[in-house]
């Protein structure tokens, strides 16, 4: 029987896209907390998405970013 290293649950791309959407009108860098890169999310926490730009650009990473996480919590990395 094959054993994963990390059985729990996944991380839902589409949760994590509608929290970058909820950082252009209250708090930036959920997305982040959410996927567990905490440093990431207080520096968008604090220069508020840089400046809105990076919360642009995670518009289109965050799926990417999201599968990546997944991923590392399969092999169990993370």
């Amino acid at each position: 029987m094959v054993s994963r290293a990390y059985d729990g649950p996944q991380k839902d791309p589409g949760l994590a896209l509608v929290l970058t959407i909820v950082g252009f009108f209250f708090v930036a860098g959920l997305q982040y907390f959410y996927l567990g890169k905490y440093i990431k999310g207080i520096l968008f926490l604090v220069t508020v998405g840089f400046f809105a730009i990076g919360t642009i650009i995670s518009l289109f990473t965050i799926r990417r970013a999201t599968l990546q996480v997944n991923r590392q919590r399969a092999l169990g990395w993370r």
